[in-house]
């Protein structure tokens, strides 16, 4: 629910809070601090959740990185609770787009005669769930009763009835705000996610890669930190398509996307640089650990199998490999453009030594250009790798 720059009051002061907050962590901070202060609450708990795909070794609850200071958080037997509640309402909801949103309250199975737990959750990107498990306390209800009386300078209490109407309002106003706001906030999110993922691999494309080089070529000169960059290029790919077909080629880029993200770190970014060509930027990353990464990708791609999708042969088993330049900044580059041209030089020395090699660019004569590895022996020799 929106607010206009009619309501004024607490409501107002909340709704023209989050409609100036620009990140969700400011959206988060401002919607807490709001409920401690005018809401009663005193339990503000926020956590992701993600059900867990099939034989994932994830944890489905994380507690969100975001914190109030006054706020209390759940713990022991009324977390248990209250999480198992909402994953079981998750299971029941269809949720669609980015932004979906529940909302309910926990009522039973706590430890004594503890108030009710109310949960706020909001559909993010990636899978997952941003949930708010709010709590009011009998203590933290009195303390706004009176500063709710004082503020507008009664000298009787008014009826208990009316005062938990009252709070129960601004309550549902201020979660309708902040679940809304969210909404908006992961919406966006979702559209820019898919301006920057390339549709056929959901890898990031060229688009994204071209932001986050010029982002860490910028963070590497200022701090002093070393990145790498693996031009990564499919052997042979023309003719996997003409003996199996284009929809079995493009069957085979996107599972080489799953391929080549499980052989890296969870850091590293890989990127669709467009037709069977790839790119992956190893943040922090050394020469030696650049290259180890490297050839964990080569590794992981010849031992593959890939199967055609279509025609005849659709089923069969398809072996490819991939050719791999590496190129180091500050080492070999001073600008985004030199590093990525190095790399994909670098990889083209892979395809002319015979493919299913990592060759690493270093700035000397093109003769002590070194082979990491090759098709044919797979491991780095001494002299390979001495300079």
């Amino acid at each position: 629910m929106d607010f206009d720059g009619t309501i004024t009051g607490p409501a107002g002061e909340l709704a023209a809070a989050l409609t100036k907050s620009s990140r969700l962590s400011e959206l988060i901070r401002n919607f807490g601090e709001h409920l401690m202060r005018d809401s009663g609450v005193e339990v503000f708990d926020v956590w992701w959740f993600q059900k867990p795909l099939r034989g994932a070794k994830v944890m489905p609850w994380a507690r969100g990185e975001f914190r109030i200071p006054e706020a209390r958080g759940l713990d022991g037997n009324d977390l248990l609770v209250a999480s198992k509640t909402v994953e079981s309402e998750l299971e029941d909801h269809q949720f669609n787009p980015p932004g979906d949103i529940l909302t309910g309250e926990v009522t039973g199975g706590f430890t004594g005669s503890a108030p009710a737990i109310r949960y706020v959750v909001v559909q993010a990107t990636g899978g997952r769930w941003l949930v708010v498990f709010l709590r009011e306390s009998v203590h933290a209800f009195k303390a706004w009763q009176a500063r709710w009386i004082a503020k507008r300078g009664r000298e009787t209490r008014i009826p208990e009835a009316l005062a938990i109407e009252i709070r129960e309002g601004m309550l549902a106003l201020a979660i309708g705000s902040f679940a809304g706001h969210a909404r908006r906030q992961f919406e966006l999110d979702d559209a820019r996610t898919e301006l920057y993922r390339d549709s056929l691999t959901g890898l990031y494309n060229s688009r994204y890669l071209d932001l986050i080089l010029d982002m860490e070529v910028r963070r590497a000169s200022r701090f002093g930190t070393k990145f790498c960059v693996l031009f990564v290029d499919v052997d042979a790919f023309k003719a996997v398509n003409d003996i199996h077909g284009h929809l079995s080629g493009s069957a085979m880029l996107s599972e080489m996307g799953v391929v080549i993200k499980d052989a890296v770190r969870e850091v590293d970014i890989v990127a669709r640089y467009g037709g069977d060509e790839f790119v992956l930027v190893l943040l922090g990353a050394d020469v030696e650990t650049g290259s180890t990464i490297a050839e964990r990708v080569r590794e992981r791609v010849a031992a593959h199998q890939f199967r055609a999708a279509t025609g005849s042969g659709a089923g069969d088993i398809v072996q490819v490999t991939v050719s791999i330049g590496l190129a180091a900044f500050p080492e070999n580059a001073r600008t985004k453009e030199q590093l990525l041209r190095m790399a994909d030089e670098t990889m083209y020395s892979s395809k002319k030594s015979g493919k299913n090699r990592v060759t690493v660019y270093v700035a000397v004569p093109e003769a002590n250009q070194f082979e990491l590895s090759g098709e044919n022996n797979g491991r780095a020799s001494p002299n390979e790798i001495a300079l």
